[in-house]
């Protein structure tokens, strides 16, 4: 049996350094989105004052799906700079984009101001925060997890989701905070404007870390290997179509599985508070302060999910997270109407299990395609399930709980976590079995000197 060795201080560091270069990303990519949905009820009276308020509210998250159908798009560019630049190119790009375009929306003029121009330019916003986080999303999952030996992916991805998860919540206290310190007529007046302002400083800190980063190993020896290759061909393929032609039953793979992640997250962050004031008739305040609580016991789960998940194969730690979902998901709604504390629990049990989704997404974007393919492969199918799924949740949600009770849109998310569990049982890389082979730590040993222990299981599933 191979001896397990501790990272060396060095080594230890750099990770962290890595972490926190992804880590920021992530917590602006749902810090921005969240904002909007978080604000949906006013940015509904401000940008369109003309329909009635559902209507209206319907409007704002058609506004708020459509940003989404931009993401393929940034998905292919940003991860052809990836694959042909660099990660850290790519993502200090998205970065700049995702905060200038979120700055600005909190900058805009509203219908009384310039009339039908409003909507418009908050439709311009939305497509390039859209555009940016189509780079954003895959990118730090692969900088983060082509740094990790196989056996320390799952600790390692973690805090790239409870970034996530601390982007989101942060997204709601401060929303919390303004909507309850400020009256009903200044937050409509400009109150609402401040939070997205705080996109500078956090841009301003994660260009600063994104700076300070190198690629990693794997990538540097696929694009030596690829400029000699491509040297002697005289020309190469676009990446993405490498993958297509290459990969693509990992494609439609990983797709399958985002589909389920953008539907349980996007109903938490972009639809959980609009369904607590619209349809259980809670304060403001109260239905953020209900998400805030089921956020914190999310990070906590998923730091616990991350170490889960390097103990036991990939396959069962995704086969357990879909099944819960689909068995917890209508009690959640149903606690909704038990009051805040109950809903809390509801809330924050749901969206454990929701983000553990997004470590699973995270290791096989890494475990299913090469590292010359990667961010392009990865970027692709990861924004076109968010485009066709993710974006149209609140939408989708809120017409559903209108129409057919508070607890449908519940029946919506078990139909993908159906499809989850089949994904997991029969597409998902069952990885667990090869990271001592693929753990360069492992390989220091003495013990590992034998041909098993250099000779890869997989070429898509080890750099």
């Amino acid at each position: 049996m191979a001896t397990t060795h501790s990272p060396a201080p060095s080594e230890l560091a750099r990770m962290r350094k890595v972490r926190r270069a992804g880590a920021i990303g992530n917590f602006i990519e749902y810090f921005d989105n969240a904002l909007y949905a978080y604000f949906a009820v006013t940015i509904a009276k401000l940008f369109f004052p003309t329909v009635d308020p559902v209507a209206g509210l319907l409007s704002t998250f058609a506004v708020f799906g459509v940003a989404f159908l931009i993401r393929p798009v940034g998905g292919v560019v940003f991860g052809h700079i990836g694959d042909r630049l660099g990660r850290k190119r790519q993502l200090i790009l998205a970065l700049l984009l995702m905060s200038v375009s979120t700055t600005i929306l909190g900058l805009l003029p509203t219908y009384a101001t310039v009339g039908v121009l409003a909507p418009a330019l908050l439709l311009v916003c939305r497509l390039l925060q859209g555009f940016s986080v189509g780079g954003e999303s895959t990118g730090a999952f692969v900088l983060v997890v082509e740094h990790s030996p196989a056996g320390r992916r799952g600790r390692n991805t973690a805090p790239l989701i409870v970034s996530s998860i601390a982007g989101a919540a942060s997204a709601a206290l401060l929303a919390m905070i303004t909507t309850s310190v400020l009256s009903a007529e200044a937050l409509t007046a400009w109150g609402w404007r401040l939070p997205f302002f705080v996109a500078v400083p956090l841009g301003i800190v994660g260009l600063y870390l994104r700076l300070h980063i190198d690629e990693s190993e794997a990538f540097k020896e696929a694009a030596k290997e690829s400029a000699v290759i491509n040297a002697a061909a005289g020309h190469r393929h676009a990446p993405l179509i490498q993958a297509f032609r290459s990969v693509p039953k990992e494609l439609f793979i990983l797709f399958c599985w985002v589909a389920l992640q953008a539907v349980a997250g996007y109903l938490t962050v972009g639809y959980m508070v609009t369904h607590l004031v619209q349809f259980e008739k809670l304060p403001m305040a109260t239905a953020l302060g209900v998400l805030v609580s089921g956020m914190v016991i999310a990070m906590l789960a998923c730091s616990l999910f991350g170490r889960l998940v390097d103990r036991i194969s990939r396959k069962k730690f995704a086969i357990m997270i879909s099944v819960g979902l689909a068995i917890w998901v209508f009690p959640a709604f149903v606690m909704m109407s038990w009051g805040p504390i109950p809903a809390a629990i509801g809330l924050g049990i749901f969206a454990s299990m929701q983000y553990a989704t997004m470590i699973s997404a995270g290791i096989a974007i890494v475990e299913l395609f090469p590292v010359d393919v990667r961010a392009s492969a990865s970027g692709f199918a990861y924004s076109v399930a968010f485009s066709v799924f993710g974006g149209t949740v609140p939408f989708v949600a809120t017409y559903l709980s209108a129409n057919f009770g508070a607890t449908a849109p519940s029946y919506y998310v078990i139909v993908f976590a159906v499809i989850g569990i089949l994904v997991a049982r029969f597409g998902l890389p069952n990885a667990r079995e090869m990271d001592v082979i693929a753990d360069p730590l492992e390989q220091q040993s003495p013990s590992n000197s034998g041909p098993t222990a250099t000779t890869p299981l997989s070429a898509h599933a080890t750099d």
